[in-house]
């Protein structure tokens, strides 16, 4: 499908006036703003790099196609290769150092395969291509996703953690038991209809830390999995995502879409009755929230609503300002891991 909706732009003016506000009160004013939004782009295509180096050592770590040896789980190896290191080196690894240790034999044997070898499958060819725009030593790749796993696992929070990792487009398919709890609870509270709905940030199976499965083409879950869980077909479904390579997959989704960044570029205003973002504003410090918030809220109509699943209390707040107050907060479980119960949440904003 083709998407239905340009990519614009985003100017000051486009934010609601308390959006406006918020943001002077932060320090953020007119003036500044074509500014502070070029350093994000700058920052986003950095962090798009990064994502880009995850993904692809991810893939080279765990594929059971690129080479026979035995898969690799990325992080036992982030840790070995960690506790390799010095405490002074490791200390300089985690803030951005290259290290002087060798990386270990069975991992350089599979970084040697998804270079040298000949594209088998299509998520071997894309990863590659992703990787070598990137023009880093092969090594780098490796490396920043055994500092992201490191600092994952220590004691950092989690919420500065997620502002500054690279940009994944893992689409983490639990998270869709948020969305279907979220749901259930909107056509409990409103009337249901065919709405017209915009899914941001879907993601894409490009290669996860949690495993990979070589046999599947590389494929977005989540519009599909959205449809099933509507009571009727959308009128409208668009997508955006920030990675191209999301968007190239998407071709075979249900939906329309097209490459959009929710800080810096305008989506259609008061299009949407129904706007899905997981895991998507956790990846945003706060001054991007905000405008994050007020671009989806101008895209929705009267009476629309937003789903997502950041539990930050600036969520409520900035929410408020950009005409999308809280309704609703629900934690969800979304299953065992090692013994120990997981939950997501999902929160509903729905504009006046």
């Amino acid at each position: 499908m083709a998407a239905s909706l340009p990519a614009e732009p985003l100017r000051w003016i486009d934010l609601n006036e308390s959006t406006r506000a918020v943001l002077a009160q932060a320090g953020l004013v007119e003036s500044e703003f074509p500014a502070w939004l070029a350093r994000h782009n700058s920052e986003a295509r950095s962090r798009l790099a990064a994502g880009a180096a995850e993904h692809a050592a991810y893939f080279l770590l765990q594929s059971r196609q690129l080479t026979s040896d035995p898969p690799l789980d990325p992080a036992q190896e982030a840790r070995k290769f960690l506790n390799s290191l010095n405490p002074a080196a490791r200390e300089a690894f985690l803030n951005g150092a290259t290290p002087a240790a060798p990386i270990s034999e069975p991992v350089r044997r599979r970084m040697d395969a998804f270079w040298k070898s000949k594209p088998a499958t299509e998520r071997h060819r894309i990863l590659r291509e992703m990787a070598s725009r990137l023009e880093w030593p092969p090594e780098e790749i490796v490396y920043r996703a055994f500092r992201f796993l490191m600092r994952r696992s220590g004691n950092e929070d989690p919420d500065h953690l997620f502002q500054r990792r690279g940009l994944s487009a893992d689409p983490f398919p639990p998270s869709m038991l948020a969305v279907q709890k979220g749901l259930e609870w909107l056509y409990a509270n409103r009337a249901a209809a065919r709405p017209s709905v915009l899914l941001a940030g879907p993601g894409a199976e490009l290669g996860s830390r949690f495993g990979i499965d070589d046999t599947l083409p590389v494929i977005s879950p989540q519009p599909a999995a959205l449809v099933s869980l509507l009571p009727n077909p959308p009128a409208v479904f668009d997508c955006v995502d920030i990675r191209q390579e999301v968007v190239d997959s998407l071709r075979r989704s249900p939906c329309g879409a097209i490459r959009l960044d929710l800080v810096s570029e305008r989506i259609s205003h008061g299009r949407y009755d129904l706007a899905i973002a997981t895991n998507l504003l956790v990846y945003l410090d706060d001054l991007e929230l905000a405008v994050a918030l007020a671009n989806l809220s101008g895209a929705l109509k009267p009476g629309g609503c937003l789903l997502h699943n950041d539990s930050r209390f600036a969520a409520r707040p900035l929410g408020l300002a950009a005409s999308l107050p809280v309704v609703h907060f629900q934690p969800v479980s979304i299953g065992t891991r090692q013994g120990r119960e997981q939950l997501d949440r999902i929160v509903v904003h729905c504009k006046p």
